[in-house]
C-alpha cells in the first residue's frame, strides 16, 4: 500500500480564526517535500463563512448515522499548488435535534452560538465529533487502498481516535495516529453523548476527548514550540488551570517543534547590511515612508458603524519622533493579553517625562467572542489619552501594513503563547517586546540590561538565549511565587467581567485589577515600555537587524517539517 500524509485541522486558511490557519497554509507543503510522499488536508466546510462558500466541487458523497438521523455528506475537492484539501459537509435534509445546523461558526469556526459560552461549547463538541465520525469515510473516497499517517490539529480533530477506536481500526496498519497541540484546550464528553453520535465509549474511556483520544495515539504528542511543550508541564497556568487532567498523559510524550516564520521580509537585505555598517539612513527612510502613507490613510478615512475608530484624530499627536507601538490579533481573553496591555499604557502614559510623552500606541484588536463591547476598555484607554492612542477594532485593511512597518515595537504580553507572532513583527521592520512565555522565547533575544527584564525571565531565557547573544529585543516576566498565583489563574480564567449579558459588572481590566498576578504582569510590561523608549537609535537599529537574522537563520518551515517527518516516518 501507498503511504500518505492527510492533516486534519478545524480551521483552515478557507476559514481562519488563529495560528492554525496559518500553519495549515504552508506545513503540509513542506511535508509533502520533506516526506516524499503525498499530503492532503481535510477540514469541515464551514458554510457561513465567505472564503468557505467559494468551494464547490463535489468528488464524492457518503452517509452517516449521527443524533439518531442519517446524515448525507459532500467532499469537495480544492487543489492547491501542492496539496489538496478536502472539505467536508453535511446537507441538512433535516436540521439537528436543537436545530442548530452543521459547521456554522461565524465569523470564525469556533463561535456557532453567541452570548452563550456554555452552549457554543456543547454545540463545537457535537460538531468536533461529527468531524471526527467523518474521516474515515472521507479517506475512503480519497484512496481506499492508502496507508494514513494522520496528523491531527487540537482536541476539535482528535475525535478521529474516539471514532477509529470505537471501530476498531486505531491499531490497524492503515492508520497511524498523531496530535499537534496548539493550545490546551479540551472539551468535556460524556458516554452517553458518544453514544448518541454512534461512538463506543467504552473503547476509549476517559472524560474529556483529549484524555480518550491521547492513549491510543503514537508518540510524541506535539506542541508548536520547544517552550510550549515544557509550559503544558511546568507552568502555573497550563499545568493547573487549563489541563490539569492531563499531565500524567503529557509529561512523557511531548516534543515541541517550533514553527517557520509566517511572512516574507519586508524590504531589502541590503538594508541590514548597511545598519551592521552603521549606515542607519535608508532604513531610517523606508521606515518614515511608511510612516507617512499610514498617516495619509488615516487622513482619508472616515469612521462607520462597521469601522468605528476609537481615539480622536484630531487630536492624535503625529510628531515625527515619536516612539510607536503596535498590539494586533485576535482578542482571546484567556489568551492574548489586550488588558495587561490597556492597564500598562494608561499606568505608563499618566507618569510624565520626555521619552513617554513621545511615545504613541496603535491597537488593532480583532473582536473575539465577546465581541465590542468585550473591548470596551481599550475604548476607554484612546478616550483619556485622544492624543496618544487610537484603537482600530476591525480589519483596517489602508493602514494596518505602513503601521506595521513605521512602528518602533510589536506588544506581545501574552498569558500564554504556544508559538507568538513576534516573527511578524521583525519581518515588518519592528522590535519584539514580549512575555517569556512559550514560542516568544525562541523569537526574542533580551535585553538583558532592561530594569523589565526580571530574574524570572533570566531563569526562562537561559534555557535558549546566552548572555553573549546580541538582543534582539524586550522579554518581560513578573516574579514567580506570587502565593496567590493560582487563585489569579482561576479568577483569571473563569471571566467573571462584565460581557453583553452581565453589564453591570466591571470590565475585563477593571476585574482583573484585583489579582495580584494581573498587576504584576501590568507592572513589568509598563517597565518595559518605558525600557523600549529610551533605547538609542543606533542600538535599536541594531537590535531589529539581529532579531530578523535571528528570526531567518532560527526559525524556517523545513526544519518544523524534517523534525515532523522523523518522528512519524520510520526510515
Amino acid at each position: 500500500m501507498d503511504k500518505k500524509i492527510a492533516f486534519i485541522a478545524y480551521e483552515s486558511p478557507f476559514a481562519p480564526c488563529g495560528g492554525i490557519a496559518a500553519v495549515m497554509g504552508r506545513l503540509p507543503g513542506y511535508m509533502q517535500d520533506a516526506s516524499g510522499l503525498g499530503v492532503i488536508a481535510m477540514t469541515p466546510y464551514h458554510h457561513n463563512i465567505p472564503k468557505t462558500q467559494k468551494i464547490n466541487n463535489i468528488v464524492g458523497n457518503f452517509s452517516i448515522e449521527f443524533e439518531g438521523q442519517l446524515i448525507s455528506i459532500n467532499i469537495h475537492k480544492h487543489l492547491t499548488e501542492k496539496w489538496s484539501w478536502y472539505f467536508i459537509e453535511p446537507i441538512d435534509y433535516l436540521l439537528p435535534p436543537d436545530g442548530i445546523k452543521y459547521f456554522a461558526g461565524k465569523p470564525h469556526p469556533y463561535l456557532i452560538v453567541k452570548g452563550n459560552p456554555s452552549v457554543n461549547a456543547e454545540k463545537l463538541c457535537r460538531d468536533a465529533l461529527l468531524l471526527g465520525r467523518s474521516i474515515h469515510n472521507t479517506l475512503d473516497v480519497v484512496d481506499p487502498k492508502a496507508e494514513w499517517i494522520l496528523m491531527m490539529q487540537d482536541w476539535e480533530t482528535a475525535t478521529t481516535v474516539l471514532d477509529l477506536a470505537s471501530k476498531g481500526k486505531h491499531q490497524n496498519d492503515k492508520y497511524k495516529l498523531f496530535i499537534t497541540l496548539h493550545n490546551s484546550y479540551d472539551s468535556g464528553v460524556t458516554d452517553s453523548h458518544l453514544l448518541q453520535v454512534g461512538i463506543n465509549p467504552v473503547a476509549c474511556p476517559g472524560d474529556t476527548v483529549l484524555q480518550r483520544a491521547i492513549p491510543f495515539v503514537k508518540y510524541p504528542v506535539f506542541t508548536v514550540s520547544e517552550q510550549f511543550a515544557l509550559d503544558l508541564v511546568e507552568d502555573d497556568f497550563q499545568a493547573q488551570v487549563m489541563a490539569p487532567h492531563l499531565q500524567e498523559l503529557l509529561k512523557p510524550r511531548l516534543l515541541g517543534v517550533n514553527n517557520g516564520p509566517f511572512i516574507d521580509l519586508a524590504f531589502s537585505r541590503d538594508m541590514l547590511q548597511e545598519v551592521r555598517e552603521g549606515k542607519l539612513k535608508r532604513l531610517q527612510e523606508w521606515k518614515a515612508e511608511n510612516r507617512r502613507t499610514a498617516l495619509n490613510a488615516l487622513k482619508k478615512f472616515t469612521p462607520s458603524e462597521d469601522k468605528p475608530l476609537w481615539g480622536d484624530l484630531s487630536q492624535f499627536d503625529t510628531n515625527d519622533s515619536a516612539c510607536w507601538f503596535v498590539m494586533a490579533g485576535r482578542d482571546d481573553p484567556r489568551q492574548k493579553g489586550y488588558d495587561v496591555a490597556a492597564a500598562a499604557v494608561e499606568s505608563f502614559l499618566k507618569v510624565s517625562t520626555n521619552h513617554n510623552g513621545k511615545a504613541r500606541f496603535f491597537f488593532f484588536p480583532i473582536p473575539g467572542d465577546e465581541g465590542l463591547f468585550g473591548l470596551d476598555f481599550l475604548k476607554i484607554l484612546a478616550d483619556n489619552f485622544p492624543d496618544k492612542v487610537l484603537v482600530f477594532p476591525f480589519v483596517w485593511q489602508e493602514g494596518f501594513f505602513a503601521t506595521l512597518c513605521g512602528a518602533n515595537y510589536g506588544i506581545m504580553p501574552s498569558l500564554y503563547e504556544p508559538f507568538g507572532m513576534a516573527n511578524e513583527f521583525y519581518l515588518k521592520g519592528s522590535v519584539g517586546i514580549g512575555r517569556a512565555m512559550g514560542g516568544l522565547l525562541h523569537q526574542i533575544v533580551p535585553f538583558w540590561a532592561a530594569s523589565s527584564f526580571s530574574y524570572a525571565a533570566e531563569i526562562r531565557t537561559m534555557r535558549w538565549h546566552s548572555e553573549s547573544a546580541h538582543p534582539t529585543g524586550i522579554l518581560f516576566k513578573e516574579r514567580d511565587h506570587i502565593v496567590s498565583v493560582i487563585k489569579d489563574w482561576n479568577g483569571i480564567n473563569t471571566a467573571q467581567y462584565a460581557t453583553e449579558e452581565t453589564p453591570t459588572r466591571p470590565n475585563r481590566v477593571q476585574e482583573r485589577l484585583q489579582y495580584p498576578l494581573f498587576r504584576a504582569m501590568v507592572h513589568e510590561l509598563k517597565l518595559s515600555l518605558t525600557d523600549a523608549v529610551n533605547i538609542e537609535p543606533t542600538l535599536y537599529y541594531r537590535m531589529l537587524v539581529e532579531g530578523i537574522d535571528f528570526i531567518q537563520n532560527s526559525l524556517s518551515w523545513e526544519r518544523a517539517a524534517e523534525e515532523y517527518v522523523r518522528n512519524v516516518i520510520d526510515v
